[in-house]
């Protein structure tokens, strides 16, 4: 549909492949990689396979969010204004459009949390929060400094709290009235669908729906998730989690190799 309407899309799956990142294929001053072998309205061109609109979806491109010590740059994203600038001179004269989600400080630091322990690097919560302090996250002053680059053409901004609300109309500007107002949102997307789906259904199986439904195992999935603070996940996610981790632990203790469904494993152990 997004082809038939001339718009091409790239996401996190391609643009983080190695090589193949905005910086590495623009030829940025900060890409780690080698020259491209094309300019970057020829690699625009190449991108678009002959369509006229292009969409760049990436939030690492300005900055990562925070670094291995698990400290957030502040004031945010200090290299962002630098990095849009020398891009906007590459592509002109076109003039890119922004789109920006901006988030509650303190919410927008839990999520960077959880981001840092995916990582494999463990801070504990007090030591982060003395080293990122949210009242220093200032969105107002960051979109202030973009609205300074000369070259770009319209910057959409959008609080990630309102999502639910402005999901139709971001899709609209992005790619076009026509074209954004026809695709619709993912139901499992959805964090009200989440809500309103019951607790054992969300595990994937019927042997997992079962065990988790089970008083005890139920409990023990409940029994954990008031007790997390500061980690950036709703509390469904944790009892989801504590749920899937039950039944792995589970599965260990049955010499469950988890290589086959649990129907062939039973017929594999009576026959």
């Amino acid at each position: 549909m997004r082809s038939d309407a001339g718009i091409r899309c790239y996401g996190p799956g391609f643009l983080r492949k190695r090589g193949r990142n905005i910086a590495a294929m623009f030829g940025m001053s900060w890409s780690k990689g080698p020259l491209p072998n094309r300019t970057a309205h020829e690699q625009l061109a190449y991108l678009a396979k002959g369509n006229s609109r292009l969409v760049f979806s990436e939030e690492n491109f300005v900055e990562t969010l925070s670094d291995k010590d698990g400290r957030v740059s502040l004031p945010i994203y200090p290299l962002a204004i630098e990095r849009v600038t020398e891009l906007v001179a590459a592509w002109a004269p076109i003039k890119p459009q922004l789109f920006l989600a901006v988030r509650n400080p303190a919410t927008f630091l839990a999520s960077a949390y959880s981001q840092v322990l995916f990582g494999s690097v463990y801070i504990e919560p007090r030591q982060y929060r003395a080293r990122n302090d949210w009242r220093k996250i200032d969105w107002a002053d960051y979109i202030t400094k973009l609205r300074t680059i000369t070259g770009v053409s319209d910057i959409y901004v959008w609080r990630q709290e309102d999502y639910d609300l402005t999901h139709r109309l971001i899709l609209r500007r992005m790619l076009r009235w026509q074209a954004g107002g026809r695709i619709e949102r993912s139901k499992a997307a959805s964090i009200k669908a989440c809500r309103r789906t019951p607790f054992a259904k969300r595990l994937r199986g019927r042997k997992t729906a079962r065990l988790a439904s089970s008083p005890r195992n139920r409990a023990n999935c409940f029994r954990s998730a008031p007790t997390i603070k500061f980690s950036g996940f709703m509390r469904q996610k944790h009892w989801c989690g504590r749920g899937r981790f039950t039944m792995h632990k589970w599965r260990k203790s049955k010499q469950w190799t988890g290589s086959q469904s649990y129907s062939r494993q039973s017929a594999s152990r009576k026959g």
